[in-house]
Formats: structure tokens, C-alpha cells, sequence
């Protein structure tokens, strides 16, 4: 696991931004760091040491002649096979680290090597043969990969570096906090910042010596292969997942779990402790909160598997939270999950270098209530006109953060009538359902007005969103919500405590599985993930308990101990996008949702960021 960043050198002397970059990226990679000047490029890149730990790993990796150079964020989970097939060929090794088989496959596949990693991954690749710069990124988007728009060209893992190093003036792009607003999250390719986007997943940039750039995808949807699709067994999901837990097992550090209450990661320890592992599992609890606090659920876990735990309860203020929000994401963020995986990485650390964690799993195999809404929305249609009305005219329940499971498919039904009383076609419904409720008296606390509804829509047309079947629901939601919200969280607050998170179901040959597997095995109106509930079911028989999710108890939070803080922070201040007077004043209603609340929050903590970001990058550009 890595940092990595590039420019073109149109300046005599790249040190000073060079240096600025090592620093910037140096939590990403605590290890070493280096940069080098090449073909008219400066490549930089720091590293954490997880596979071959000697001096011999240094970057930019290069092959045998030095015709090829590698930066690379990532590991690769089918390096021994690939390894011993490159040896086959002829190559040689001069090092026993993963990445090394990438320099090597591109020397023998060239871009095809892409389609042969098991891994995640963001890379630059310098063949100094054509002059020609490759920037990839992995198929799911599990590693970061950002690069600019404007001027000459700037890559690497962390947007506000690349504004910090002076490559660019850190312009905020209103679209995608128009876009943020809507969703909580920027969807990609978008970053916040109108001179710099991300690499799509799948996706590669191939940048000649000209400037000259095409684009290439070696991947398409997950779910768009009906034809294929057959009932799963037990035994078959079963030896699926237990080989993509192996995989991610690899390593030369300590490897951890993150554990909470729910079946994936559940799953993960135990095919770890099946393997032959033992890890320590951590979880963050939350003391006098009920519902929200899994520790005991994760414990029992813990207990039945024999192996080493950890609980912290969650302890912080209002202004660490924001502070270190600020400090670890480069790209604005509402997910308040961001909150408590924080300290979670940071326990973790303390013992181990890498963790695994169950994300995915909801994402691959419909595990949200949301992916019930096909057949919720079907189900409606036979209900008779002035019923779905009378519906439609109930309260949706905006201003709860944690809702028993009546609760919830209430008020999804009721925001569901509400849209079909409305003449909205079955995607428009889900855009709405899945998009933030930002209510107006948020949308008034912002300088900058817009319309959520709109910014939804344009997401979507991006996307290809047109239908309203799981199939595509899922599929929109790998491209959008699982790289732009779930993986950036995990990655960014891992990253800010220089630990690596792996996620096994997400592995290639799980979504291989997930894309096989029929509708009626992964949700339907009773539940969703159907599949990962089976196997849970004859793996753990003893775990029982629905399905909560990562949340954290806002509402407690700025009713009592963080309301003080969160006013004055409020207003005071310089923001051009949160109008903090305003904002303070939503502090403590009820009729204002502490998620919203907490996304202006999260906004201003990017801005105040950005905003050293911005004079970071003025001296660098005074001292060049």
C-alpha cells in the first residue's frame, strides 16, 4: 500500500514540488518514499511495506533494462501465479514484492496485464520505449487515482496534494457540490475541485509523448449477463469465498479484521480462522446508545471463533471529529460511518498493518434496504389509487437516523407512493430514494442554492441509469456509491493512519460469483443478500441478529456533548459555501436531520482543508 503522484516537469527544478508531494502522501506510506525525473516526467512515490519488507523495494520499480517504470498503490492478490508464469517466459526477478509482476506483464502483455490482476490497484507505468505514460485504476475503484483537467498533467492519491505541491489552484467545481448535496458524496469522476477528477474504475489513460491521450476500459457491468446466471449452491459460494479470504490473507506484516456486529465480516473471521489464522478482530462500540453499539454482537463473534479482540468505545469531540475528517479526505464526505472508522483504524494500527473488513458484501449481493425497491415498487402498483394517496400523505419519517426494521420499510413505502402518486418512472424513484433528503432549512444554511432533484438526474443519465431493475440498481451503484462513498471512506481513514484495508468480497472471483447469481438470491421484497444468509446460516448457525449498518448516533452527539462546539465552530470562520451563522442556527432541531446537519459539517471541514491546501501550494510556487 502506497502513495503515488506525478507531473510533467515543465520546470527546470521539480524538487520543491516533489518534496511537497513525499510529505503530503507520507501516511500513505510511512516506509520510504522517493521520486525520480524521467522522459519529462517526475514520478514520486512513498510506500508501506507489506510484501518483501528489504531495502531491495524501492520506486519507481522498474524491469529488467529500466525501459519500463512503475509507480504503484495497491497489492495483488494472484502475484505467486503470475510470478511463476513470467519466470516461465524468460524474466527475471530482482525482488519479491507483488508489485514487481506488473512491471514485468506489462513488459510481456503490455496493457492486457490489467486483465490478469487479481488486485487492487491505482498505477502509473513510464515506458520509456514510446515516452508513453499509462495511469490504471482497479475494476471496483478500491484505490484511488485522481488526475487534473487543465494545464500540464498531475496524478496521484490525494487530490488536495496535487493543489498542496502547486500543480493546480484548487478551484471548487459548484457541480459536484451540487452533486454532494444530492447524495452525500461526490460520484465520480468528480472530486470537489474543477481542475481535477478521477480515473474511472476499469479504466486506463494512456498519455504519448505528444500529450496526445485515449482512454481504454477493460471492464464492463457486473450484472449484465442474465443468460449466465444459475441457482448457487452452498458448496460453490462456500469455496468462492473461502479462497478470496486466503488470497487476502497474504502478507508479510500482521493482518487484523474489522469486526462489527453484522454477517460479512462475521464471514471473513471465520474462513480466516478457518485457513489456519488467527487474527485479532477490533470494533468500535458505542457506550449507552443501544441500538447503535454492536460491540456485543461482535464480541460474542469473537469469543465463539477464538481469537484476540479489541473494543474501544467511541470517545470524541466536535472538533477532533471535524479536525480529523478534514485532515483525512481529500473529497467532501457526509458518510458519518467516517467518524467512528477513524478511531477504528487507529486501534487497529497499534498491532497490525493490514485489516480486513466485510465491505462488499451488501454491495454485491443487494444488502441494503434501497435494493428492495423493485419489488416494493411492483408491489405498489396493484395497490388501488385513493390507498396509494392516502399513503403518499404520510410522514417519511426524515429526521430518524436509526430506525427499527417497521419503521424503515414505512417510510420507504410512503417515499415510494409518494413519487409514484407523482408520475415518476421506476429509476426516477430510485434516484429520489437513494439521493439525501436535504431539506430546505439545510439548502438555506448554503451560499450556494441548487437543485438536488437535477443534480440526481445528471448523475444517473452519466451513469446509463434508464431502468429500474436490481440489475441495474447494482450496477449503478458500483460505479457510483461503492468507489465515490464506501471504499473512499475506508480507504482515506485507513490511509490516515497508515494501515491497509483489504476487502475480500470484493474480490474478482466473488464478483465473478455475484454477477452469476440469480435476483432471487440476492434480494427480493422480504430481504436482501439472500446468498452471503445462506451460507452465514450453515457457517455460523449460532450468529443471529438483523442487519444494522455503520451508523453512529448523531443525534445524541449534537444534542449533548458536541453542541457547544458545533455552534461556535459554526460561525466562526471564513466559508464560501456554508453560510455558518446559518448553519449554527440548525444545530440542536429536531426537525433537521443530525445526517444533514452533519453533511454542511463535513463540507466546511473539506473547505477549511482546501483552504491550507491552496497556501501550501502559493509557497511552493514562490519558492520554485
Amino acid at each position: 500500500m502506497c502513495g503515488i503522484a506525478g507531473f510533467r516537469t515543465t520546470r527546470t527544478d521539480p524538487a520543491g514540488p516533489a518534496q511537497v508531494l513525499l510529505d503530503e502522501l507520507s501516511l500513505r506510506g510511512p516506509d520510504g518514499g522517493w521520486w525520480e525525473q524521467a522522459e519529462g516526467w517526475c514520478l514520486v512515490q512513498t510506500r508501506l511495506a507489506v510484501f518483501d519488507l528489504s531495502d531491495q523495494v524501492r520506486y519507481p520499480m522498474t524491469n529488467e533494462d529500466g525501459s519500463v517504470l512503475l509507480l504503484f498503490n495497491g497489492e495483488v492478490y494472484n502475484h505467486l501465479d503470475l510470478r511463476a508464469e513470467l519466470l516461465g517466459l524468460g524474466h527475471v526477478f530482482a525482488t519479491h514484492c507483488d508489485a514487481e509482476v506488473v512491471v514485468h506483464g506489462y513488459e510481456q502483455w503490455g496493457t492486457g496485464v490489467l486483465s490478469r490482476l487479481n488486485a487492487m490497484f491505482a498505477l502509473a507505468i513510464l515506458d520509456r520505449r514510446t515516452g508513453e505514460l499509462l495511469l490504471a485504476r482497479d475494476e471496483r475503484g478500491i484505490k484511488p487515482l485522481v488526475r487534473t483537467t487543465r494545464g500540464p498533467v498531475a496524478f496521484g492519491s490525494d487530490a488536495l496534494a496535487l493543489v498542496a505541491a502547486g500543480l493546480v489552484d484548487g478551484t471548487v467545481d459548484q457541480a459536484a457540490i451540487a452533486q454532494y448535496l444530492a447524495f452525500h458524496y461526490v460520484p465520480e469522476p468528480r472530486t470537489g475541485l474543477a481542475d481535477v477528477e478521477s480515473v474511472l474504475p476499469g479504466t486506463a489513460v494512456r498519455i504519448a509523448a505528444d500529450g496526445t491521450e485515449t482512454v481504454l476500459r477493460w471492464s464492463g457491468p457486473v450484472f449484465d449477463r442474465p443468460e449466465d446466471r444459475r441457482p448457487v449452491s452452498f458448496e460453490e459460494a462456500d469455496e468462492v469465498l473461502r479462497r478470496a479470504v486466503e488470497r487476502q490473507l497474504q502478507a508479510d506484516v500482521e493482518v487484523g479484521v474489522f469486526l462489527s456486529g453484522g454477517v460479512d465480516s462475521a464471514l471473513v473471521l471465520d474462513y480466516a480462522v478457518e485457513l489456519g489464522a488467527r487474527p485479532k478482530a477490533f470494533t468500535i462500540g458505542f457506550a449507552g446508545t443501544g441500538d447503535y453499539d454492536e460491540s456485543e454482537a461482535a464480541a460474542a463473534v469473537a469469543r465463539r471463533l477464538g481469537v484476540p479482540h479489541e473494543v474501544e468505545l467511541l470517545d470524541v469531540t466536535f472538533l477532533d471529529a471535524v479536525g480529523e475528517l478534514g485532515r483525512a479526505y481529500d473529497i467532501p464526505l457526509a458518510d458519518e460511518s467516517a467518524i467512528a472508522t477513524l478511531p477504528l483504524a487507529r486501534m487497529a494500527r497499534r498491532q497490525v498493518t493490514v485489516a480486513l473488513s466485510g465491505t462488499g458484501g451488501d454491495d454485491l449481493f443487494a444488502g441494503y434496504y434501497r435494493h428492495r425497491a423493485p419489488a416494493a415498487a411492483r408491489a405498489l402498483r396493484a395497490v388501488p389509487r385513493p390507498l396509494l394517496s392516502r399513503l403518499a400523505a404520510g410522514s417519511p419519517d426524515r429526521g430518524a437516523e436509526r430506525r427499527n426494521a417497521v419503521t424503515l420499510a414505512r417510510s420507504y413505502a410512503i417515499r415510494l407512493a409518494r413519487l409514484a402518486a407523482g408520475g415518476a418512472r421506476g429509476h426516477e424513484q430510485y434516484l429520489e430514494l437513494v439521493g439525501s433528503s436535504t431539506s430546505p432549512e439545510v439548502l438555506d444554511a448554503l451560499l450556494q442554492s441548487t437543485d438536488l432533484a437535477a443534480a440526481r438526474r445528471a448523475v444517473g443519465e452519466r451513469l446509463g441509469l434508464h431502468a429500474a431493475t436490481l440489475d441495474d440498481l447494482q450496477d449503478f451503484e458500483l460505479r457510483s456509491y461503492l468507489p465515490g462513498c464506501i471504499l473512499l471512506k475506508e480507504d482515506r481513514a485507513t490511509m490516515a493512519h497508515s494501515l491497509e484495508a483489504r476487502v475480500p468480497l470484493l474480490d474478482d472471483e466473488v464478483v465473478a460469483l455475484a454477477s452469476r447469481t440469480p435476483t432471487s438470491q440476492r434480494a427480493g421484497l422480504r430481504g436482501g443478500k439472500v446468498l452471503l444468509r445462506q451460507v452465514a446460516e450453515r457457517r455460523l448457525p449460532w450468529k443471529q441478529g438483523r442487519k444494522r449498518g455503520f451508523a453512529v448516533p448523531l443525534r445524541a452527539l449534537f444534542d449533548g456533548p458536541w453542541y457547544d462546539d458545533a455552534v461556535s465552530w459554526l460561525r466562526e470562520g471564513d466559508s464560501a459555501l456554508v453560510d455558518g451563522p446559518a448553519a449554527a442556527a440548525l444545530v440542536g432541531r429536531s426537525d433537521v436531520s443530525p445526517l444533514e446537519l452533519w453533511g454542511v459539517c463535513a463540507l466546511r471541514a473539506w473547505e477549511d482543508q482546501l483552504g491550507l491546501a491552496r497556501e501550501r501550494g502559493r509557497r511552493a510556487l514562490a519558492a520554485a
